[in-house]
């Protein structure tokens, strides 16, 4: 079989901290003192004037033009700082001003996407990383950002070319010097692979499937592999669901625990005291734990195969998300069962149907155990 060999921009970013979510709590505001009661007359002293009454609080000000502009550049220096992942100090704000969008799209015109005619305030920021200038568009809160303006991102021999038409029509490329993501035929953001588990997934798929054209409903793909393993359908659609996943991770800059996920079971208790855990993404990954430690205790992971690819894909587009738990008749050391399942059809999961998904789950889980 062919080595692949990942270029260095693959393996650097693998090694690179994985970096936190953007959101992070307020502290909680101080209690509020309060104004001691009147004292009474100690013996032999004299009556004390009344309280002084508290001050009438100030109205509360709405913030300054220059700081709520300020404010709304440093969500967006943030989100440059996650989505490249360099240092803080690497980034800065070049510019930010304010501006009367003339439609909702905030000026910048994609294809296939209607702008509603209307005035939207909002800011102009430039961001520079690296040497080069990103601009964006917003709206006056920060919560719409639209890349504007970017340097070409370089992307090399492409490997992987991944678009998906939902509410817009969204795309991702992967090559040999690079990976960019953003909105079909509009301006491509450089990015990176956030999870470190991704460099050896990426590699795996090179090297075991060849290239293929499909249109999967995680999306339309086309993929140059270099091994010799024609996909199944089940597989083509696994690869459209890691970069469907891969773009999801690199415009948020991190990665998450439930996304992609297909379902999550649990099993506890029996006489030998069980404590399991395993997930199963549409990824076709899947692991497995033990929760009698803490931390938890991993198992095993595999790759589904492409029978059992077909038959959780049948399962999701099937059925609705449910939540369900079997409970042995037992009253001590009873064996306790609970299953999440993530689905995105319209039927209702019968007993039948949980208790199945439920039984796969238990005989992934042995075989990884074994």
């Amino acid at each position: 079989m062919k080595q692949t060999k990942l270029p260095v921009w693959i393996s650097a970013l693998a090694g690179g901290l994985l970096l936190a979510g953007c959101m992070m709590p307020w502290p909680a505001a101080p209690a509020g003192g309060t104004i001691p009661p009147g004292g009474t007359v100690p013996p032999g002293g004299t009556v004390p004037s009344a309280p002084t009454p508290p001050a009438t609080e100030e109205p509360m000000q709405e913030p300054s033009a220059d700081s709520a502009a300020n404010q709304v550049a440093g969500v967006v220096r943030q989100m440059v700082v996650q989505q490249l992942g360099v240092d803080a100090g690497a980034v800065s704000i070049a510019s930010v001003e304010a501006v009367d969008w003339p439609d909702a799209c905030l000026g910048v015109s994609q294809p296939d996407v209607m702008c509603a005619q209307v005035i939207t305030p909002g800011y102009r920021v430039v961001i520079e990383a690296n040497g080069q200038q990103y601009e964006y568009h917003t709206d006056a809160t920060g919560g719409q950002i639209v890349l504007a303006n970017a340097p070409q991102a370089q992307v090399g021999d492409l490997w992987i070319d991944w678009q998906q038409t939902q509410e817009t029509c969204q795309a991702l490329q992967i090559g040999s010097e690079g990976l960019a993501f953003g909105p079909c035929m509009g301006r491509m953001m450089p990015g990176r692979l956030i999870a470190p588990e991704r460099e050896q997934e990426l590699r795996t798929f090179l090297e075991t499937y060849a290239p293929f054209q499909a249109d999967t409903p995680a999306g339309a793909i086309t993929f140059a592999g270099t091994g010799t393993t024609e996909a199944t359908l089940a597989e083509q659609r696994m690869i459209a669901e890691w970069a469907r996943l891969v773009r999801l991770e690199a415009e948020s800059g991190r990665s998450g625990a439930s996304w992609g996920l297909a379902f999550a079971w649990h099993r506890e208790g029996g006489i030998a005291g069980f404590c399991d855990d395993l997930t199963v993404y549409v990824t076709g990954l899947v692991y497995a734990s033990s929760c009698k430690s803490q931390p938890p205790a991993t198992i095993g992971q595999r790759t589904l195969t492409a029978e059992e690819l077909a038959q959780l894909y049948m399962w999701i587009d099937t059925y609705t998300s449910f939540e369900a738990g079997w409970r042995d008749p037992a009253v001590a050391d009873a064996m306790s069962t609970k299953m999440t399942f993530m689905g995105v059809g319209e039927q209702v999961a019968d007993a039948a149907t949980q208790q199945a998904i439920a039984d796969f789950a238990a005989a992934l889980y042995t075989g990884l155990a074994q």
